[in-house]
């Protein structure tokens, strides 16, 4: 198999994921000032963009059929849930609109994931590993 044989869902949570990326910087940007506080403008920017940076590479990746790069944004993102519960709160009280954009993010995450994860979009990966 190819990338040109990617099931549909695959490409749909990869367009997904981007979109997650987006609002993410989007978030990034209206969580500023507040991030300001705890950290220097300059560091608060690094780390943003070395976290962006970091997802998107992985995105790449399942869009290529990279199944560790699968694997590693589902442990990912396991692991940041219970760390991401309590600023969501916040971020729903303090700006609810940045709030509703983090929910949504995860909502479209999951969907993401889930689709990753059926089984023409494992069996693609498993393709994919094999033919390399």
């Amino acid at each position: 198999m190819t990338e040109s044989n990617r099931p549909d869902k695959v490409g749909t949570a990869v367009t997904l994921l981007y979109i997650t990326l987006g609002i993410g910087g989007v978030r990034s940007i209206m969580e500023a000032s507040m991030n300001a506080q705890m950290a220097s403008p300059g560091f608060v920017m690094f780390i943003t963009f070395f976290v962006l940076g970091i997802i998107w590479l992985l995105i790449h990746m399942i869009g290529k059929g990279r199944n560790w790069a699968r694997i590693t944004f589902l442990v990912l993102f396991i692991i940041g849930i219970p760390f991401s519960i309590l600023p969501l709160m916040d971020s729903l009280s303090t700006n609810p609109i940045s709030g509703l954009l983090g929910l949504g993010q995860t909502v479209v995450q999951i969907i993401a994931l889930v689709f990753l994860f059926q089984r023409p979009s494992s069996e693609w990966f498993r393709a994919m590993k094999n033919s390399k």
